[in-house]
């Protein structure tokens, strides 16, 4: 690319700019009042940003699950979900979310004894204490499970179908492990092997017969369970649940509303972790600039450490922010206006807003942060070098740790004056600010 071209100067600058960004960084977090701190301070500095590091993803989790996620709001959606994906036997559906909403025998519980704890107690014991309530459809979808879970009569019936059916697949295993083995205990008999030696459990003359027995079991289980199958549905707490759960219309309303809930979920996520993480970056930077004008170095260590942390989560919560919810679908939406259903552009239009978002970025901390004026304002007072906050013997011109130049000439009376400052210290005219040389400018 040619030396000329726009883009090449562009990023030139935005590399130089990065760079004393980062140092500016370093000189910040690791100096103390001018003086870089030592190895045991270094430590303890350290640690504690990985406390404050720890802490803040904590109350940014606490914070992210303070409303009901749409799993919690909607507690049925994934069992309707699950019944209108079932079997296409209708009947077979209809037993399927019968027997979920009856609970199982618990070992140690009594047979005939009701859980402690309903389906309609679990979803409101979810909601206490959150931001938001179950949907009430849902409530009484809960409503009926209690029902149907409180009928000793069913629990009765769920018995005896758990019964027979680990009883039939205990049965079904038998046979295919007699089967398996058929062939070497009649290889067994053929060879006269004494019982006594022989390898297979069931002998080859008795095999028939215990599979024989085994499937008019299996046959005797299977009828039994139609049986009480039967006999569950048509009981009248199951019929009611049942043609609840015929009233597609209003399940169809509560998938749209859960849908809704699911695309809005991740945007609040990322607001209320935002404003969570907003009041200690202010605070922090405010309490920052204070001690810098009053001259409190270990105070604004600690509020520049808390500001960074507190930055590096906000920072990646808004990169978050821009794949999944309202912002993603917004810039999809814009690309498909703009061309289509081609998506993968969507990758390109992040690749160019992204760094234009760094590089302002950057400007706004020069601006808020690592202001020269600022800086220059309150080393001067305190007699620090206007580059490297050292302190400077009386008189100096020039700082004898870093070279800089702490003066310039005015525009007006061309007296020796501070650089950066907004008036000549002399004849009190108003200065034109030059920028710092590149060597010079650290932050």
């Amino acid at each position: 690319m040619p030396q000329g071209f726009p883009f090449t100067a562009l990023f030139t600058r935005a590399r130089h700019r990065l760079g004393r960004l980062i140092r500016g960084l370093l000189q910040h977090s690791g100096h103390l009042n001018g003086q870089p701190l030592n190895k045991a301070s270094l430590l303890v500095i350290v640690l504690v940003d990985l406390v404050l590091l720890v802490n803040i993803f904590n109350g940014m989790a606490a914070i992210a699950e303070w409303p009901l996620s749409p799993q919690q709001a909607f507690p049925c959606q994934a069992e309707w979900s699950l019944y209108q994906q079932g079997s296409s036997q209708r009947q077979e559906k209809d037993l399927a979310i019968l027997r979920r909403a009856i609970p199982r025998r618990v070992p140690g519980q009594p047979e005939a004894s009701a859980p402690e704890q309903g389906f309609r107690a679990s979803a409101l014991q979810a909601s206490r204490d959150h931001l938001g309530q179950v949907d009430p459809l849902c409530l009484e979808f809960a409503g009926y499970q209690d029902r149907l879970a409180a009928q000793s009569e069913l629990r009765l019936l769920q018995r005896g179908l758990n019964a027979a059916e680990t009883e039939i697949s205990a049965l079904e295993q038998s046979n295919a492990v007699i089967r398996s083995q058929y062939d070497t205990s009649l290889l067994e008999q053929i060879a006269g092997q004494p019982s006594s030696q022989a390898l297979q459990p069931v002998p080859a003359a008795q095999a028939r017969r215990r599979v024989e027995a085994n499937d008019t079991r299996i046959s005797t289980l299977r009828a039994e369970v139609v049986t009480l199958n039967q006999r569950l549905l048509e009981a009248p707490d199951s019929q009611s649940f049942l043609g609840f759960l015929n009233s597609t219309a209003s399940f169809e309303a509560l998938e749209l509303r859960f849908k809704r809930a699911l695309f809005w979920a991740p945007s609040l996520s990322l607001l209320l972790q935002s404003l969570f993480l907003l009041p200690l970056v202010l605070l922090s930077l405010l309490i920052h600039r204070l001690a810098l004008r009053r001259g409190h170095g270990l105070l604004a260590l600690v509020s520049w450490h808390l500001l960074v942390i507190s930055l590096i989560p906000l920072l990646l919560k808004l990169a978050e922010g821009a794949q999944v919810g309202v912002l993603f679908s917004l810039v999809l939406r814009l690309v498909q206006a703009l061309v289509g259903n081609l998506r993968f552009l969507v990758a390109y239009l992040y690749l160019l807003v992204v760094p234009v978002l760094g590089f302002t970025l950057i400007k706004l901390l020069q601006t808020l942060v690592f202001n020269p004026r600022v800086q220059a304002a309150e080393r001067a007072q305190r007699n620090r070098c206007l580059r490297c906050a050292r302190r400077l013997p009386s008189g100096c011109r020039h700082c004898p740790h870093c070279g800089y130049a702490q003066f310039r000439d005015c525009v007006h009376c061309h007296k020796p004056t501070h650089r950066h400052l907004p008036y000549c210290s002399q004849c009190g005219s108003a200065q034109l600010d030059v920028a710092l040389p590149a060597r010079g400018h650290q932050y």
